[in-house]
């Protein structure tokens, strides 16, 4: 199973650049996750067309949260996914969420639009980074998941 990962897109249009990208990654995705601050409803109702999994974030308005949750657990496969966009500052943000979210065997995460794919006691972090909004030396960014007897994930600059 191929699953795009994506969080922070920050937009409040679909723009001709966006529509691009989902044509390039998500069409032929089994299952697209976004993770939150798409900050526009019209960006959530567009990637409705996708096989969707998502949740809000914290810059996200009241039509999008009255729509989806701040986080949730997918099953894929033999796997659980925990999805959250985070809150706070990024340092501890790990904590913050792990404590949020046990019995996962990896949780996907937005919010410091840093890029994070590491593996700690069993449990993969994975933050695709910033559609747009990259911060540091990380710029343009989506995560992609491969997931059969495993959970493979990379990040890809786009």
């Amino acid at each position: 199973m191929r699953i795009i990962v994506m969080s922070d897109t920050h937009l409040t249009t679909v723009r001709d650049e966006f529509t691009a990208i989902c044509t390039r990654f998500c069409d032929d995705a089994d299952m697209v996750i976004h993770l939150g601050d798409w900050d526009g409803v019209e960006l959530l109702n567009f990637m409705e067309n996708y096989p969707l999994e998502a949740v809000a974030g914290n810059m996200d308005d009241y039509s999008i949260r009255n729509r989806l949750p701040a986080s949730r657990t997918v099953k894929v496969g033999n796997f659980r996914l925990g999805l959250t966009h985070g809150w706070g500052s990024p340092g501890g943000i790990r904590q913050r969420i792990g404590q949020e979210m046990p019995e996962v065997d990896a949780i996907l995460f937005g919010h410091t639009h840093q890029p994070v794919n590491v593996r700690e006691n069993g449990l993969l972090w994975f933050n695709p980074g910033s559609v747009f909004m990259g911060r540091g030396s990380s710029r343009n960014t989506i995560g992609i998941l491969h997931i059969d007897k495993q959970i493979e994930a990379e990040i890809v600059h786009i």
